[in-house]
């Protein structure tokens, strides 16, 4: 007698016509992930799109491109882009004394901007025969007047100079700080500064008169007087041997020749001090 053949429910059939369907989509689907995964690692790491081809420096008129470059090895052609640590090259970069800021940007194809703020100068460091050019936060930017005209700050005891290192001494860090506080109508008069004390910081100004400005204390109530009894002197057409603004409420002024004002300190006839 024959065996009997059972016959297969046609929705079980289709049930697993569709699990093999979804099988082998889901291989297709992983091989495919999987070369794309390939091809994206690829472009990262070995394609030559993303070599660094051309790097531009913007801005480093005063530091000079080839020091930029060279204060890093990171920044090479053939180095890949992506691997780049712009924060690591910002940092290095940032080492070199005239630069303030700095800011990396990668572009393809293979471009790196390098985007440097400058510091600016504005002080002459004089130490004896020596001069450093600073700007007005201390920053020691090159050994030397790299720039004509600028006002010599003097008096100060400092006792290693460098390009690169920040003068932190009482001294010069107030005298810097009544510097900033100078309104550029009344810095561009200014030959030298003086701090010899922090009690004593004096500016000499180009016509000879001697400001004594005494401590960085009241410091906006000080400028106000000084900038009103220059412009007054000017108006006058007069030159004074000293402005005393050390107490603003009770400002003296000496012109050249006669006494102080009333209930001011005695005149005197010498425009520049002593350091």
């Amino acid at each position: 007698m024959g065996a009997t053949r059972v016959q297969t429910d046609p929705r079980i059939s289709r049930r697993r016509a569709a699990v093999q369907r979804s099988k082998r989509r889901r291989i297709f689907i992983g091989l495919g992930c999987a070369l794309g995964c390939a091809a994206l690692v690829w472009t990262m790491f070995f394609s030559p799109l993303l070599e660094v081809r051309q790097i531009k420096v913007i801005g480093a008129e005063r530091s000079g491109v080839e020091a930029v470059t060279a204060a890093t090895s990171l920044l090479g052609e053939g180095q890949n882009l992506l691997l780049l640590s712009g924060g690591e090259i910002e940092e290095r970069l940032a080492s070199l004394p005239w630069v303030s800021d700095v800011k990396v940007q990668r572009s393809l194809p293979g471009t790196v901007k390098v985007e440097v703020t400058e510091r600016d100068p504005e002080l002459i460091l004089s130490l004896g025969a020596a001069r450093w050019t600073i700007d007005d936060r201390g920053h020691v930017l090159a050994s030397g007047e790299a720039e004509k005209g600028l006002p010599a700050l003097a008096g100060i005891e400092v006792s290693s100079v460098e390009p690169g290192v920040q003068l932190r001494t009482d001294e010069s860090r107030d005298a810097l700080k009544v510097y900033r506080a100078l309104p550029p109508s009344i810095k561009e008069k200014i030959s030298a500064l003086f701090a010899p004390t922090v009690e004593r910081i004096t500016l000499s100004l180009q016509d000879g008169t001697a400001v004594r400005f005494g401590a960085a204390e009241e410091i906006p109530a000080k400028v106000k007087v000084l900038r009103s009894l220059m412009t007054r002197l000017q108006a006058e057409g007069k030159t004074a041997a000293y402005i005393d603004v050390r107490v603003p409420t009770s400002p003296a002024v000496s012109a050249a020749g006669e006494g102080a004002a009333p209930g001011g300190p005695s005149p005197t006839t010498s425009p520049t001090p002593s350091p």
